[in-house]
């Protein structure tokens, strides 16, 4: 009888290969039988399995073990789950097939008795005991070995109970960890590797592939890769059209199609046996022996599958595989949709990223450098346009005499004076990274300071330098009008005057709901106007609190008072002239 100490042991021990072997050798030496043979089913991994006891005397010790697995009764043999029993009388070709027959002549087999092992109403195992004398088992013996048959069927119940569980928390594991994956990154290439990954590296396989395709599509794409023997790779959308499709199309692919129509799990335990199934093995990367395709189905359509494949044995996919496969199909289907949810989404985040650059663009645009535009409308410049107060410096041009000449010319030359003259002085503000604030007739306001922020030193010598460069920009323009014009010489030399002022302004945009400028408004700006109307020609009044903001020992010659409209005092400024034209950044 098995001692509780000596189950205890058994099952202490939960290698299916000793638990196994165990079984045999208790069972044999506590009877003190000649062979005792228990036969696993597939049902461990789809792995069939005999152990074996041999009494040690050489008479039983010789017989070879392949010839015993012959003599074991096959599933078909049992009968409502009872002992079968053989004497040595009735082992002849009417009680037993012919191959198990010849077996058992050939090992001198006497007596024989086969138990069913079963879990859950499914036989699982078979217990083989053989006698090679003629002596037919006594009651009491024969009792004893169905208590040892019962103890171990206890034992693998236990043990198929084990790897049962296993194999569900092993599923739960992975699905957990596939749907933690899809949960944290929206990208398709990171959830589509996490899947075949996760697949392939629990189910223990040379190859696990992850495609997208319907009915109406022509081949099959890969986007999803996983081999245990080479780094994993992340396919991208470029990746997905370069070798990553299958060579026969779907159309003319029998594995596919019984996919499509089945929408059942389709497998091949062996394709060596199958030839005329071989060559429509998806090929990513290695040949199969064995395949397993599971459909990826959303409301009731394929949108693609897993490919799990053996490339050098052939493989029994058991009922556990296949059902994690399919769970994992099930999340690998969510992840596809969202994908596409996902993909949809970026580009109409890109409509509306091109859209808010249009219209960021056109705007500053209007009054700002390209380089700071482009910053600004790209996300890398924060740009506060609500009106706030600030020191600025103000910068105000006008040509003289413009007035009288608009009257002389062409309205259509006029226009095309005017307008070089305006896109070259908003040149010359550009240059320096100045704000153009508007354009007045031929008058140019541009402001420094606003909306970048600048110290009031940089905001002076910027003025100053955008100025200098304005009359260089001026110069330029008259030598080409000059070259253009008739022999009556119908456009004069035209000449400029420039007011620069630094001091306090409210600055935003301004305006109402159906229109909105950005603009300084406060004394600066008045002054600074205020200076460029008394300037006189071909020069720049700047005024003393500019030439102080500069901090250089600049010599400006002597300060002069002016009487400035609007302002009560004698206003301080200074005036530098242009006799030649220069360029001084």
């Amino acid at each position: 009888m098995l001692q509780q100490s000596e189950y205890s042991q058994l099952m202490s021990d939960l290698s299916w290969e000793k638990i196994g072997q165990s079984i045999v050798d208790v069972i044999g030496q506590s009877l003190n039988l000649d062979i005792v043979i228990l036969h696993l089913q597939k049902f461990n991994h789809g792995v069939e399995q005999h152990f074996f006891y041999q009494k040690s005397t050489p008479e039983v010790a010789q017989i070879e073990r392949n010839l015993l697995k012959l003599t074991v009764a096959s599933q078909t043999e049992f009968a409502c789950n009872e002992i079968l029993v053989i004497n040595q009388s009735e082992v002849d070709q009417s009680t037993l097939p012919v191959d198990r027959y010849n077996a058992c002549i050939q090992a001198k087999i006497a007596t024989i008795i086969s138990i069913p092992l079963c879990f859950q109403a499914n036989l699982c195992a078979s217990l083989t005991i053989h006698s090679l004398n003629s002596d037919r088992l006594q009651l009491p013996q024969l009792e004893i070995v169905k208590t040892l048959a019962t103890q171990a069927n206890l034992m693998l119940s236990q043990m198929l109970a084990r790897d049962k569980l296993q194999e569900l928390a092993q599923r739960a594991t992975t699905i957990n960890r596939i749907t933690a994956t899809i949960r944290a990154s929206l990208d398709p290439p990171v959830m589509f590797a996490a899947i075949a990954k996760e697949l392939g590296s629990a189910l223990n396989v040379d190859g696990c592939t992850l495609s997208l395709w319907t009915q109406s599509d022509r081949f099959v794409r890969c986007v999803g890769l996983y081999n245990p023997h080479e780094p994993q790779i992340m396919l991208d959308s470029t990746s997905w059209q370069q070798a990553t499709t299958s060579t026969v199309p779907i159309a003319e692919n029998p594995i596919l199609q019984a996919l499509l129509f089945t929408k059942k799990t389709v497998m091949s335990k062996d394709l060596e046996k199958q030839r005329n199934m071989a060559r429509y093995e998806l090929p990513w990367h290695a040949k199969a022996r064995a395949l397993m395709i599971v459909p990826l189905i959303v409301e009731d359509e394929i949108i693609g599958s897993i490919t799990l494949r053996q490339s050098d044995a052939s493989r029994n996919w058991s009922t556990s595989e296949t059902e994690l496969a399919e769970a994992v199909a099930s999340q690998a289907a969510i992840a596809v949709q969202q994908a596409k949810l996902y993909q949809q989404l970026q580009v109409e985040e890109q409509k509306v990223k091109k859209l808010n650059y249009y219209l960021t663009e056109s705007v500053l645009k209007r009054f700002l450098p390209a380089a700071i535009v482009n910053k600004a409308a790209t996300g890398k410049l924060s740009l506060d346009l609500t009106p706030e107060p600030r020191r600025i410096t103000v910068l105000f041009c006008d040509l003289v005499g413009f007035t009288n000449l608009s009257s002389r010319l062409e309205v259509v030359l006029l226009a095309e004076i005017l307008n070089e003259y305006l896109e070259a002085m908003s040149k010359a503000v550009f240059d320096h990274n100045g704000t153009v604030d508007k354009f007045v007739g031929d008058g140019v306001m541009a402001m420094f300071g606003a909306p970048e922020d600048l110290s009031c030193p940089e905001q002076a010598r910027r003025a100053v330098s955008t100025a200098k460069t304005m009359y260089f920009y001026l110069h330029k323009l008259n030598q080409r009008w000059q070259a253009k014009v008739n022999s009556d010489g119908s456009i004069p030399i035209l000449q400029m005057r420039c007011g620069i002022h630094q001091g306090k302004a409210v600055v935003g945009m301004f305006g109402g709901g159906q229109r909105k400028d950005y603009t300084a408004v406060g004394k600066v700006v008045n002054i600074a106007s205020r200076l460029q109307s008394v300037a006189l020609p071909n020069s720049i009044l700047i005024s003393e609190t500019t030439a102080n903001a500069l901090k250089q020992n600049i010599n400006w010659g002597q300060v002069q008072n002016f009487q400035l409209k609007g302002i009560d005092d004698d206003f301080k400024a200074y005036r530098i002239r242009f006799k030649s034209p220069e360029l001084s950044k």
